[in-house]
Formats: structure tokens, C-alpha cells, sequence
């Protein structure tokens, strides 16, 4: 059996050193220059190598603290499926504790996600490989590549939609097999889901009647799915006037004062 040739140093080596100090639009172009059977290789020798190693016992994933009241934790091998009004939004949400843990994200298909929105949210750019299409030939060999360096998987709707079941099957169980979490933005397709958080938009503030800047964005969040024993929803500002996500504070709620003395 002929012995495939291995990538080139240069380009692993170029590819590595775009996502610890370039923007994240050379490394969008980094990757789509590389044929595909090198882009494979790429995103296990850059991501694979500064992923955290994953030991038995640690079984979840970490939460931003706003969203902690509604989904504690993300289970390693589980999918998530993000839908409503606010689904990137909440997709972005969801990785944000991660990657700034030190974790490395994945997302595939959605190139006109906002990476300025992105970063203001808190998501470590840095640690985010970004795929913005993905050829229906090279799914399965990039997904499970994927899959073996990142945590969290962020993944579109239409490449939801281009999966068979069967391909479907093997990529969930590759996720649980590795200790992944799968988010999913829209349609799941073939794929079976865990959990799923459906987002509503309230409210804008900041506008007047002619005048004014859009300031947070009020967003409820449903948590559903055959993983959770019964329906929850929690309200947060999806972004806060930073940005950032923030916790809704209702008029009349209490809160615990701590001594400083």
C-alpha cells in the first residue's frame, strides 16, 4: 500500500501561525487555499496538538454564567440544536465559556457570521477554526477531522440538511467517542438531539421616537429535549449594551449583598 504524502511543513506551519496571530479572515483564506485531503491534515496538526487533553472524568463542558440558571453545563457527546429568532446568537453563546477555558471551537458553513459580534460576545476567536463552506465530497473525512481536534462543532443548517443518516450516525457517534459537544443552528436533519434552545425576541432598547442608538436586545430562552426532564425558560440581554451577554434583572428581584468588611 502506497504511503499518502504528508502536508507540506510550510503550510501547517503558515496555518498554525495565522490562528495564534493573524486576523481571522487570513485564516478563512488560509484554509480554503489548502487542497482538501492537506486541509484535513492541517486542522488535526494545528488544533489537535493545542487542544486540552480530555480526561474520563471530565464529562462536561463549561456554561457562560448567565446561562447557568437554565443549562448548567454542556455534556460531553451530547447535540444541541439552537432554533428561533436568536439561534446564532445563542450558538455563539454556548461557546463562549469554552474557548475562553482554553477549549477549541469549529464552525462550518456560516460565512457571514459575525466575527466582530463574535468576539464583543466573548468567543476566544483565537481558539475557533472557521470553515465558511464545505464541499459535500469532503464532508465526511473534514467533519471527522473536525470532530478529533475541537470541543464544541458549530454547524449550519444547510450542512445539517447535506447529511445522510448514515453519515449522520457516524458523526454523532465520532462527537460522543471524542467528548464533543455538537451545536446545531436550525434544522437538525438526520441528526438525533439532546438538548434544544429555542430563542425569542422580546425587545430592542435604545430607540426613540426618531432618534437613538439600538442599545441590548432582550431574548427568552426555552430549554427543551429528551435530556431534560421538563421545559425551562430564562431571560437574558443577548447582547448587553457592551455586547457581552448579561443577566436580565427583574424590577423587585433581590440581590444578595456580600460584606466586604
Amino acid at each position: 500500500m502506497s504511503r499518502q504524502p504528508e502536508p507540506r511543513r510550510e503550510n501547517i506551519e503558515h496555518l498554525f501561525d495565522s490562528v495564534a496571530a493573524m486576523a481571522l479572515e487570513s485564516v478563512r483564506r488560509t484554509l480554503a487555499d489548502l487542497p482538501p485531503a492537506e486541509r484535513q491534515r492541517a486542522v488535526r496538526a494545528v488544533v489537535g496538538e493545542h487542544a486540552p487533553l480530555t480526561l474520563a472524568r471530565e464529562r462536561t463542558l463549561p456554561v457562560h454564567p448567565v446561562l447557568q440558571p437554565l443549562v448548567p453545563a454542556l455534556t460531553r457527546g451530547h447535540t444541541v440544536q439552537c432554533t428561533g429568532t436568536a439561534a446564532m446568537s445563542c450558538a455563539l453563546a454556548l461557546m463562549v465559556a469554552p474557548t475562553q477555558g482554553g477549549s477549541w471551537a469549529g464552525v462550518v458553513g456560516i460565512p457571514e457570521l459575525g466575527v466582530a459580534a463574535a468576539t464583543e460576545l466573548g468567543v476566544a476567536v483565537s481558539r475557533t477554526v472557521f470553515i465558511s463552506t464545505l464541499a459535500e465530497a469532503d464532508a465526511p473525512n473534514a467533519l471527522s477531522a473536525l470532530v478529533d481536534g475541537v470541543d464544541v462543532v458549530v454547524l449550519s443548517r444547510a450542512t445539517t440538511a447535506a447529511l445522510s443518516p448514515s453519515l449522520a450516525r457516524r458523526l454523532q457517534t465520532r462527537v460522543q467517542s471524542r467528548g464533543g459537544v455538537l451545536v446545531v443552528v436550525g434544522s437538525a436533519g438526520a441528526l438525533s438531539i439532546d438538548l434544544q434552545l429555542v430563542s425569542s425576541v422580546h425587545e430592542w432598547e435604545g430607540l426613540g421616537h426618531g432618534h437613538g442608538h439600538l442599545h441590548r436586545r432582550r431574548v427568552s430562552l426555552q430549554l427543551d429535549g429528551r435530556r431534560h426532564a421538563r421545559s425551562t425558560r430564562h431571560d437574558v440581554w443577548l447582547p448587553g449594551p457592551t455586547g457581552a451577554l448579561e443577566p436580565v434583572v427583574h424590577e423587585g428581584a433581590v440581590v444578595p449583598l456580600r460584606r466586604t468588611g
